[in-house]
């Protein structure tokens, strides 16, 4: 059975917790801006939603608002997230039924780059069985003395490792952010230095 009866509990559900992280972070947040976030062209919103709309264009810069409350998105699922379970399943139960119709509200959310709990640990689970791959061709093959391939090959497969890498950087960045992981990827590097050193240096 679905947490939210309708999309309509379900958004004022989320701008709930938008407004209350607001007023954790003293962040301001004036009757319009608090207005705008029920705004939708479509099923339910505020009566006064196409006057508010109006002057939002007069008053407000649209790009600074968007990232203020994306900010606020950002902050508000990372306290839901370290409360109880139940409260951070139903915080993404609104964003997901919020997902299926068109409301101003969900761009802000995709904005802030949310990721489910779980999600994160699947992507790092997936990058780490990507790089232990390659690494176990290498170790492999030095251990077997399997034939150097040809010049083609290993420009594939170098061309192969590269991308690989790259696309495991990004995809952990965007999970873990940018200051962990290149904290991460240093400590990764040093310990593969120590690494090869060994079993070259055992070869």
């Amino acid at each position: 059975m679905s947490v939210f009866h309708s999309t309509r509990e379900a958004k004022e559900f989320l701008i709930s917790e938008i407004v209350a992280e607001a007023g954790n972070e003293n962040v301001p947040l004036s009757e319009v801006e608090r207005k705008m976030l029920y705004f939708t062209e479509s099923g339910w919103t505020l009566p006064d939603i196409m006057k508010i709309s109006d002057d939002f264009d007069r008053d407000y810069d649209q790009d600074e608002y968007e990232k203020k409350i994306a900010k606020l998105v950002a902050k508000a699922d990372r306290r839901i997230r370290r409360g109880l379970r139940e409260d951070y399943d139903k915080w993404w139960a609104a964003i997901r039924l919020l997902e299926r119709e068109d409301h101003y509200l969900s761009v802000m959310i995709r904005s802030a780059a949310l990721r489910p709990r779980g999600d994160q640990f699947r992507l790092f689970v997936t990058a780490i069985a990507i790089v232990s791959c390659f690494l176990a061709w290498i170790f492999v093959s030095i251990k077997l003395n399997i034939p150097i391939p040809s010049r083609e090959t290993i420009s594939f497969l170098v061309w192969v490792g590269v991308a690989s890498l790259f696309v495991v950087y990004f995809v952990l960045r965007l999970a873990l952010g940018k200051k962990k992981i290149d904290a991460f990827i240093s400590a990764v590097l040093g310990n593969l230095l120590k690494f090869f050193q060994r079993i070259t240096g055992n070869v």
